[in-house]
């Protein structure tokens, strides 16, 4: 096989199983996954992102589980058979509101970013789950991590390069020629304790983002739907690589079928904080008007968070107890239907298909160099911001 050339606006799905969300590993179903992955596939999806939780992968510090390696094979077998392209994603300890260590390194907590043991860990195994897909062609890429800077945070800027470099490197030893990407998020362009954008730019093959509404207070409500654009484009200008910024992931959480919008205050990694549950009507609308701002505005693409909602059977497990936005994340009822929000990314894809869909060149954003924008993250960030906000209203 030979890799397909990616499209010029690509969509892509974060995918948990419905019936087994995080305890995907643990609980794997393979007909479930191929039927979700053909349901993906049937909304107009190129690619599906999935995770492994460095906690089932990882159960001593030189050990990767070589059950997990064979089920990982498995499931890149079937989304392969299904023509998806996959984006495996190797270590994986924050996701959805819950940090997902294994056992030998929760106590005593050493750095992930500098501690040699650590260090040497991670790279173990991504290069061995990177060599157990190697000449797979259709790995799309390989994403190093989800958010890890959330996890802990980055003691330095060069200890933040450093773990990219070493990562990086230890999964093109397994599989050459593959793209890498990270997967960074809003923090690392408002925060110096996170990975710095351009620093990461510099050894990865693309530019990734995460940004949603309902965890930044610069966003002008939970349903802003120009911060991902913003968010994309001001990753382009600091990573000055050329390239487009993908938008790794962008979503919104719903209400129940039929019901109205409804504001919580949920648990936000430990901390109370406001949230939104969208109408499913708003989560459409939502969806809609920022694809299509992403579009205009020379992003590389867009990956929905995420495929489904999860089975109320898991309602009483992490992270499910606590944060009760990530039950319905999802383009897919726990029932199996669609949202609303489904039926935009297949009429959105088929646009795409015609070539109706307007794509544009990615706008100025950055009026300073990366080290004045790093000085004061925060500060640039919410500046740049509202000078985007105005140039639009023009």
């Amino acid at each position: 096989m030979t890799r397909p050339p990616v499209p010029r606006f690509e969509l892509g799905c974060n995918y948990w199983p419905r019936r087994s969300a995080m305890y995907m590993w643990r609980e794997l179903d393979l007909g479930e996954v191929r039927a979700e992955f053909a349901h993906m596939r049937d909304l107009g999806f190129h690619v599906v992102r999935f995770f492994l939780l460095t906690e089932d992968f990882l159960p001593e510090p030189t050990r990767v589980a070589s059950g997990m390696l064979a089920k990982l094979v498995e499931v890149a077998r079937i989304a392969r058979e299904e023509r998806l392209a996959t984006i495996p994603t190797l270590i994986t300890i924050n996701m959805s509101g819950k940090m997902w260590w294994p056992a030998w390194m929760r106590e005593p907590r050493a750095s992930l970013f500098a501690d040699p043991t650590l260090l040497r860990a991670q790279a173990l195994l991504v290069e061995t789950c990177a060599r157990a897909l190697a000449g797979d062609d259709s790995i799309r890429a390989f994403d190093l991590s989800n958010e890890i800077d959330d996890a802990q945070p980055v003691p330095n800027r060069d200890a933040g390069w450093l773990w990219t470099s070493l990562l990086a490197g230890a999964v093109q030893r397994g599989a050459p020629g593959v793209p890498i990407q990270v997967g960074t998020h809003l923090p690392s362009l408002r925060s110096t304790a996170h990975l710095r954008i351009d620093d990461v730019a510099r050894v990865a093959d693309e530019d990734c983002m995460h940004a949603y509404p309902l965890y930044c207070d610069a966003a002008k409500g939970f349903l802003d739907p120009e911060l991902a654009p913003f968010a994309c484009a001001l990753t382009t200008a600091l990573c000055g690589s050329g390239r487009p910024t993908l938008m790794h992931e962008f979503g919104i959480c719903t209400a129940p079928r039929g019901g109205p919008g409804v504001s919580i205050t949920d648990d936000f990694l430990g901390r109370a904080l406001p949230q939104y549950l969208a109408s499913e009507e708003e989560g459409a609308l939502y969806y809609s008007q920022v694809l299509e701002r992403l579009a205009a505005t020379g992003a590389a693409g867009a990956y929905a968070w995420c495929y489904a909602d999860y089975d109320p059977q898991l309602f009483d497990r992490p992270p499910f107890d606590r944060a009760i936005r990530e039950r319905s994340f999802g383009l897919i009822r726990a029932d199996g239907s669609e949202k609303p929000g489904a039926v935009v990314f297949r009429r959105f894809a088929s646009e795409l298909a015609q070539g109706t869909v307007k794509l544009g060149e990615v706008p100025q954003t950055l009026d300073v160099t990366p080290d004045v924008y790093y000085s004061a993250p925060h500060e640039h960030f919410k500046r740049l911001y509202e000078r985007w906000l105005e140039l639009r209203v023009e």
